[in-house]
C-alpha cells in the first residue's frame, strides 16, 4: 500500500479512536450497556477477541491497571500502538520523513512468515476464549 494511503488511514483511524475513547471516558459509565461498535457481538451475542479493549484503555487512563487487564489484555498493546503510530505519522509528516512507513513495511514482511501468524492466531484465540468465558459467567 502506498505511503500516502497508509498515513491517511492511520490519521483517520487515530482520530476515530481518540474520539471514541473520549466519548467513553467522559460520557459513558463503565459497566453500563451502551453503544457497541462490535459487529461480531451485535450479530452473535458473544464477545470478540477485542471486546473490552475500550473499557480497558479507559481504566488505564484512570490508573486501574488490574481492571484494564481484566477487561482485555489487548488494551495495553492497543493503547501503545495508537499513541506511537499516531504521533510517529504526525512527526513524519511534519519533518518529511518516512520512518513509520519503513517500519510498517518491515512488520508487514515479518507477518508473511507462517510461525508468526500461528502465534498471533493462538494469542487471539486464547484472549477470545477468555472473553467468552468471562461473558458467560
Amino acid at each position: 500500500m502506498p505511503k500516502k494511503k497508509i498515513y491517511g488511514l492511520v490519521i483517520l483511524l487515530s482520530v476515530l479512536a481518540y474520539s471514541w475513547l473520549i466519548y467513553n471516558a467522559f460520557f459513558h459509565k463503565i459497566g453500563e450497556e451502551g453503544i457497541t461498535l462490535c459487529w461480531f457481538k451485535t450479530i452473535s451475542g458473544l464477545p470478540c477477541p477485542a471486546c473490552g479493549s475500550t473499557n480497558g484503555i479507559v481504566e488505564i487512563f484512570r490508573g486501574n491497571f488490574y481492571n484494564a487487564f481484566q477487561y482485555n489484555p489487548f488494551a495495553f498493546s492497543s493503547l501503545i500502538i495508537l499513541i506511537v503510530s499516531s504521533f510517529w505519522v504526525i512527526y513524519d509528516l511534519i519533518f518529511k520523513k518516512d520512518g513509520f512507513y519503513k517500519f510498517y513495511s518491515a512488520v508487514n514482511d515479518k507477518l508473511q512468515k507462517k510461525r508468526i501468524i500461528i502465534l498471533i492466531i493462538l494469542l487471539f484465540l486464547i484472549i477470545w476464549i477468555w472473553n467468552i468465558y468471562k461473558f458467560l459467567y
